[in-house]
């Protein structure tokens, strides 16, 4: 079955070949939530940038090529929001980057697809020609 992707998806998929653009980890992390275990209420991360990232994970003894840059910081923030429990401290969630990234059987091409399966499942569109 041959799948439908849109033109500026394509083009975006030629670009980054299946990783995050600066302009899509940034659009992504920015509407990461998490519920405040004082009040309950969801509220938006507090997100650092990609530099203070990629620190984190050379002071933890993580290196992933810089084609996975973006998707890293992605990853790490996705750590914060959804993986709490596991991913503590900024030790656990430069693993799981490093565990999610590198992983010798899996696909780093694998995050972009379930992020982009999260939001048609959500019914939240992606304008692909603002993300390149």
């Amino acid at each position: 079955m041959k799948q439908y992707i849109s033109e500026a998806r394509a083009l975006y998929e030629d670009n980054y070949h299946g990783q995050f653009s600066k302009n899509l980890a940034e659009w992504a992390i920015k509407h990461m939530m998490l519920k405040d275990p004082s009040t309950g209420q969801l509220r938006p991360i507090r997100a650092k940038s990609a530099e203070e990232v990629m620190e984190i994970l050379k002071r933890n003894g993580v290196e992933i090529p810089d084609e996975y840059m973006y998707t890293a910081w992605y990853l790490y923030h996705m750590a914060v929001a959804d993986y709490r429990k596991t991913c503590k401290n900024d030790e656990d969630r430069a693993n799981f980057v490093e565990e999610t990234l590198m992983d010798p059987d899996g696909m780093p091409e694998n995050v972009l697809d379930c992020f982009v399966a999260k939001m048609i499942n959500a019914g939240k569109p992606i304008y692909w020609e603002r993300m390149m």
